[in-house]
C-alpha cells in the first residue's frame, strides 16, 4: 500500500473510531446512569465474559491468521481459491459456535459457579439468566471478525471500521429505552441484537469486494488446513488470557460491591486510545506485513514495523500521561450521574490510574505481534502470552491484597510490559535488528513532551479548580475540555521543538485533508 493510501486509509478508520468510541462513551455513561456500580451491572459484565471470552479466543485467532493465509492462498492461486477458503472459514465458525451456544446454554449454572465463586443469591441465578440470552452473541462476533479479516486483506477498511456504530445506537437505545423497562434482562436482549448489526453493516463492503457465500466446507483447502495449525496456538493464547479474566473477576467479585464495574469501565477508559488511533495504525499495516512477509522482503517488514512502533508511542503515551492527570474530572464527567455516585467514580479513577501505566506496553504489543502473525509464527507469541498471563495471576494475587482492584489493573499493565519486552528480544534476533536507535530515540523525545504537557496541563487543572471549586457538570465538563485543549496544544509545541517526524506526517496528512474540503492549499503544513 501506497503512503497516500496508507494515511487515507488510516484517516477513515479512525474518524469511524472516534465516533463509535464517542458513541461507546454514550452507551457506557447510560449504563452507568441507569444501573450505576450495583450487583446488577456486575452481573451483566459478568455473563457477558462466555460470549465475549469465545469471541476474543476464536474470532481474535481467526483474524490474525486469515489475512496472511489468504494473501497467499489469492498469491498462489488466485481469488477463487481465497473465495473458497474464506467461505469454509465462515460456515465452519458458525457450526463451531451453534455448538458452543447449546452446550452454555445447559452448563450455565457451572459456569457462573466457576465465573463469579463470589457471587450468592439473587446475584447468582440473574447472572445464569443473563448468560443464556447473550450466549447467541458468539455466532455473531465471530461472524463479523472473519468478514472484517476478509474485507481487511482486500483493502477495504471502511465497512469494517463502521461496524461499532450501529452496534453503541442499539446498545444505547436497549439501555434507555428497553433497560428502564424491562431491567438489565432487557439490555442482555439488546446486546444480542447490536452484536446481530455489525455482520448486517459489512454487507455492502462484502458487495464491492464481490464476495459470493458458498455452502461449502472444504476440509482439504490447504488455506483452511493452515489456519487450522496456526490458529492452534493463538487459542491456546487468547484462551490463557480469558483465563486471566476470569481469575481478576473471580477475585473482584469478593471485593467491595461495584469493583468489577469499576474496572470495567476504567479498562473501558483506558483502552480509548487503543481503540481509536493505536488501532488504526496496526489495522492499515497488518496487510502490508504480510505482503513484505509473503515477498521475504525483511527489510521492508522491518522499516514497515518501526513506523507502527513510532506512531503507536507518538500517540499512545501523551495519552496515558492525559488519562493519569486527568482522571477524576474524565472520569466524573463521562461517568457520575443517575445511580453511578462519587464513590463509583473513586473506585473507576483509581482503575484507570493503574491501567494508565501499561498502555504502551499494550499499544506496541498489538503492533509486534502482527509482525510475528504476518510472518505465519504464532507460536512464539503464543508462549510468551501464556507466560505473561500466568505472571498476570501470579501479580493478582500478590498485588490484590495491597491495591485492592487498583492490584489486579496494576497486575495487567506489569504483566503486559513483560511481554513486550520479550516479543522485542526474540524478534530483534531473528530478524538481525529492528531499528531499536529510532524506536528508542522516538521514546525518549515523546517521553519528554508528553512530561512538559502533564506538567502544563496539571497546573492549568488545579488553577481553574481553584477559581471554580465546585462546578456544575456543563461547567466542569467544559474546563476539562479547556484543559485537554492546551495538553494537545503544549504536546504539539513540544513534539515541533523535539523534531519528531510523526508530527511532520500528521500535518502534512492533515493539509491533504484540507485541500480536499475546502479546495485550497491549507497553511497546516508550515507548522512542521
Amino acid at each position: 500500500m501506497k503512503k497516500e493510501q496508507l494515511f487515507k486509509a488510516a484517516g477513515i478508520i479512525t474518524v469511524a473510531s472516534i465516533l463509535s468510541k464517542i458513541l461507546g462513551f454514550f452507551r457506557e455513561t447510560a449504563l452507568a446512569g441507569v444501573f450505576g456500580a450495583t450487583m446488577a451491572t456486575d452481573a451483566y459484565l459478568v455473563a457477558t465474559i462466555i460470549p465475549w471470552m469465545l469471541f476474543s479466543v476464536v474470532s481474535t485467532a481467526l483474524s490474525t491468521t486469515l489475512i496472511p493465509v489468504f494473501t497467499q492462498r489469492v498469491y498462489d492461486e488466485g481469488e477463487d481459491a481465497g473465495q473458497r477458503f474464506i467461505n469454509t472459514l465462515v460456515n465452519f465458525v458458525l457450526v463451531f459456535c451453534l455448538v458452543m451456544v447449546i452446550v452454555g446454554v445447559y452448563g450455565a449454572p457451572l459456569i457462573v459457579k466457576i465465573v463469579a465463586p463470589g457471587f450468592q443469591g439473587e446475584a447468582v441465578n440473574l447472572t445464569i439468566t443473563l448468560t443464556r440470552i447473550l450466549l447467541p452473541m458468539m455466532g455473531f462476533l465471530a461472524l463479523t471478525a472473519v468478514l472484517t479479516g476478509y474485507l481487511q486483506a482486500v483493502e477495504r477498511f471502511t465497512w469494517p471500521a463502521l461496524v461499532g456504530i450501529p452496534f453503541n445506537v442499539i446498545m444505547i437505545l436497549a439501555i434507555l429505552i428497553s433497560g428502564k423497562a424491562f431491567g438489565i434482562i432487557g439490555v442482555a436482549v439488546g446486546s444480542v441484537l447490536a452484536t446481530a448489526s455489525q455482520v448486517l453493516i459489512m454487507v455492502p463492503g462484502l458487495k464491492k469486494a464481490k464476495y459470493r457465500y458458498q455452502l461449502v466446507i472444504d476440509w482439504k483447502d490447504p488455506g483452511f488446513r493452515r489456519v487450522g495449525k496456526l490458529i492452534v496456538p493463538i487459542l491456546l493464547a487468547t484462551g490463557a488470557g480469558q483465563i486471566g479474566l476470569i481469575v481478576n473477576r473471580m477475585l473482584a467479585s469478593g471485593l467491595a460491591e461495584g469493583s468489577i464495574s469499576a474496572l470495567n469501565f476504567g479498562a473501558r477508559l483506558t483502552q480509548l486510545p487503543l481503540g481509536i488511533f493505536v488501532m488504526a495504525v496496526t489495522t492499515v499495516l497488518y496487510p502490508t506485513f504480510s505482503q513484505l512477509a509473503a515477498d521475504s522482503n525483511m527489510h521492508g517488514l522491518r522499516r514497515a514495523m518501526v513506523v507502527g512502533v513510532r506512531a503507536s508511542i507518538f500517540l499512545t503515551v501523551p495519552m496515558a500521561v492525559g488519562l493519569i492527570v486527568l482522571r477524576d474530572p474524565i472520569v466524573r464527567v463521562l461517568f457520575e450521574r443517575g445511580a453511578f455516585d462519587p464513590q463509583a467514580t473513586r473506585m473507576t479513577a483509581y482503575a484507570v490510574f493503574f491501567y494508565s501505566l501499561g498502555l504502551l506496553p499494550m499499544a506496541l504489543r498489538d503492533v509486534i505481534s502482527r509482525v510475528y502473525f504476518a510472518l505465519q509464527d504464532t507460536v512464539t507469541p503464543m508462549m510468551l502470552g501464556i507466560a505473561a498471563v500466568v505472571l498476570n495471576i501470579i501479580l493478582n494475587f500478590v498485588l490484590v491484597g495491597p491495591f485492592a482492584h487498583g492490584g489486579l489493573a496494576l497486575a495487567t499493565s506489569i504483566a503486559s510490559l513483560f511481554a513486550v519486552i520479550i516479543l522485542f528480544a526474540v524478534l530483534r534476533k531473528r530478524l538481525g535488528g529492528l531499528g531499536g536507535l529510532e524506536m528508542w530515540d522516538s521514546l525518549w523525545r515523546v517521553s519528554l513532551a508528553s512530561a512538559v504537557m502533564g506538567c502544563g496541563v496539571v497546573a492549568l487543572w488545579r488553577a481553574l479548580t481553584r477559581l471554580y471549586p465546585s462546578p456544575g457538570f456543563f461547567l466542569e465538563a467544559g474546563l476539562l475540555t479547556v484543559a485537554i485543549c492546551a495538553g494537545v496544544v503544549i504536546y504539539i509545541v513540544a513534539s515541533h521543538l523535539l523534531r519528531l517526524p510523526e508530527l511532520k506526517i500528521g500535518f502534512d496528512y492533515a493539509e491533504k485533508v484540507a485541500k480536499r474540503i475546502f479546495g485550497k492549499k491549507s497553511k497546516v503544513a508550515r507548522l512542521s
